[in-house]
């Protein structure tokens, strides 16, 4: 399957990504050790690139199985990236 919409988060502070690093290792056993990258898991290829000072982060599921939808892929990311975002007083902005 081809690459899903790249999804960008703005006020990810280092404290942040480094929560995310670690529950996206606990969840889904990709491990990002770096600040840009690339990982395959499962079928699933996920791409990063963290800007610590702009503070932002983008991620892209960029390959996945057949039967995964994006919809779904980006429904999961989103459901692991913004409840930590809002925790620390991030305000999420609707992109149209």
């Amino acid at each position: 399957m081809g690459a899903c919409a790249k999804l960008s988060y703005n006020g990810v502070t280092q404290e942040i990504w480094d929560k995310m690093k670690a529950k996206v290792h606990a969840e889904l056993g990709i491990t990002i050790n770096s600040d840009n990258g690339k990982q395959t898991e499962k079928g699933f290829t996920i791409a990063w690139n963290y800007n610590q000072s702009a503070q932002n982060l983008s991620l892209q599921c960029v390959d996945s199985p057949w039967y995964a939808p994006c919809s779904v892929i980006n429904s999961k990311i989103n459901d692991l990236v913004e409840p930590m975002l809002k925790e620390k007083g991030v305000k999420m902005t609707s992109m149209v």
